[in-house]
């Protein structure tokens, strides 16, 4: 199960694109999400002394380079998509910074989460359809 307690901060110019994000992550259970258009809007946000965010997913684009990214003092967790390259130093700000060449997808996105929100060990566990049956056999 999710942890819905997780702030999550998305920064896309593109409001498809965020849109797009925000409801994958709400189909993977996590809704306290604030989505924003450029960088000075994440930079405002991250800069107030309050509860730092979790997670950040960001366009590459909207970064002007690395020395935006160190004054990132209020992000625990970075993901950065698209083909801008950004040297290794961005990692000293938050625990894990991840980079994907091109969009984001579905699958990386969840992967990325579950790094950060780690499923508990009985969620993960689903029963396979023919061995429910083999249970009911084995009980009759």
């Amino acid at each position: 199960m999710p942890n819905k307690a997780l702030t999550i901060l998305i920064a896309d110019k593109q409001h498809l694109s965020r849109r797009h994000i925000e409801k994958k992550l709400n189909h993977l259970g996590y809704y306290r999400i604030v989505p924003v258009q450029t960088f000075e809007e994440v930079l405002i946000l991250t800069a107030v002394l309050a509860e730092p965010f979790d997670v950040l997913i960001f366009n590459a684009d909207l970064a002007a380079g690395d020395d935006e990214i160190m004054t990132l003092q209020q992000v625990r967790h970075v993901l950065v998509y698209d083909d801008q390259e950004l040297n290794a130093c961005a990692a000293a700000t938050s625990s894990l910074v991840v980079r994907l060449p091109g969009a984001l997808d579905s699958v990386n996105l969840e992967h990325f989460m579950d790094i950060i929100d780690p499923p508990s060990s009985l969620a993960g566990l689903r029963v396979l359809p023919w061995l429910r049956e083999l249970a009911r056999s084995s009980a009759n």
